[in-house]
């Protein structure tokens, strides 16, 4: 319940966000190369009008600002799921992954394998190990068996007070 309620919190100030930087650069971009702006109603009807007047698209100029207003929708579509498939745990530690990279790359380069030392003398302490667990292990079948003669001595006693 709460996970997906989170999910859609983030969701939602993802696309606020995107959507703000989207309609400031599309504007700035389309009001730099065609003078074109797209929160303006007059831009619009100026499109409008030259539509209606019987406007016809002859230049290539003419070709990609058509492909631009049409586009615009598909790219914030685009960019909106991009940016909530983006793991931002990882862009906060990319500087510490970054520094452990170059540190990498700076002093371990140099080895192809990893040297592994002492391995005989590990794992004969291993050994001398789970074999003093072993002796110290208490008998269990010893312990059990005199645990129920007792609990066998009680009952035969309680009966006998009976």
């Amino acid at each position: 319940m709460f996970k997906s309620f989170f999910r859609f919190v983030r969701f939602a100030i993802i696309g606020f966000l995107w959507s703000y930087a989207f309609i400031v650069c599309a504007n700035f971009v389309m009001y730099g190369l065609w003078n074109f702006n797209l929160l303006s109603a007059r831009s619009w009807q100026t499109i409008s009008a030259f539509w209606q007047s019987g406007g016809v698209i002859k230049t290539g100029k003419d070709y990609v600002f058509l492909s631009m207003i049409v586009a615009l929708p598909f790219v914030w579509v685009w960019g909106w799921r991009y940016f909530c498939r983006v793991s931002y745990l990882s862009l906060l530690l990319y500087p510490i992954n970054a520094y452990n990279r170059r540190i990498i790359r700076k002093y371990g380069h140099d080895s192809s394998r990893i040297v592994l030392k002492n391995m005989k003398s590990s794992q004969k302490m291993i050994e001398d190990i789970k074999n003093e667990l072993e002796s110290i292990k208490p008998e269990k079948a010893k312990e059990v068996q005199n645990i129920r003669q007792q609990i066998n001595q009680v009952i035969s006693s309680e009966i006998k007070k009976d």
